[in-house]
């Protein structure tokens, strides 16, 4: 009895060794947090592809689709461009090579995808490696809201529906989880300092009234 609960103990532990180690891929904003003011345009955030499992990985082609919950900020496009990280199929992308837009849809939710440029083949992923997907721009409206807003990663019923990757062979390899995003929106700089002159302004005359009583 000892030694069959032992086995199983043993046989439990492995299970738990063997899911620990298994795959693991993830879609992610980058950076985190992105500053922007109103009303300025061609902002940028890049979305990531990074490998944490074990082994390395071949992909051939990707899709993705980023929504924003502020209606007064536009999604206006994705290039071959990205800063954090480089570009998965740089050299080598498809409808780069056509001169294609990599965005296919734009406004509060972007949709985005390529393939590489030589049929059966792809670009090795190491374990630990990341790669961009490509960076996404947008621009922010003059009257939109202040404050911190998501980034997120969307699609269909399910994120998976429209956030995908693919092997040399067109098989789908799992996208495990995904990391969103947030755009912090601020004030563009002369409003900051209209509202400054405009405090500093009653305070110039609230002081003056507090003379003039005085004086009487």
């Amino acid at each position: 009895m000892k030694r069959s609960f032992g086995v199983f103990v043993a046989s439990f532990a492995a299970v738990l060794v063997c899911s620990s180690a298994r795959a693991s891929t993830v879609f992610s904003i980058q950076p985190s947090t992105v500053t922007a003011t109103s009303g300025s345009a061609g902002n940028a955030l890049d979305v990531v592809l990074t490998n944490s499992g074990p082994s390395s990985i071949t992909v051939a082609g990707f899709t993705f689709e980023v929504s924003v919950t502020n209606p007064g900020i536009t999604l206006t496009g994705a290039d071959f461009s990205p800063a954090a990280f480089p570009y998965i199929f740089v050299g080598d992308s498809y409808y780069e090579g056509l001169s294609i837009p990599l965005s296919f849809t734009s406004g509060q939710t972007l949709d985005a995808g390529d393939v590489y440029g030589i049929f059966g083949s792809g670009v090795t992923v190491a374990s630990g490696q990341s790669f961009a997907l490509g960076r996404v721009l947008f621009d922010v409206s003059p009257s939109a809201a202040i404050g911190a807003f998501l980034v997120s990663f969307t699609g269909g019923s399910a994120v998976g529906d429209a956030n995908s990757l693919s092997d040399s062979s067109g098989g789908a390899i799992s996208v495990d989880s995904f990391t969103g995003g947030t755009i912090e929106v601020v004030p563009e700089p002369c409003s900051i300092f209209l509202v400054l002159v405009g405090l500093s302004a009653l305070a110039w005359r609230g002081g003056r009234r507090l003379g003039n009583a005085g004086g009487f």
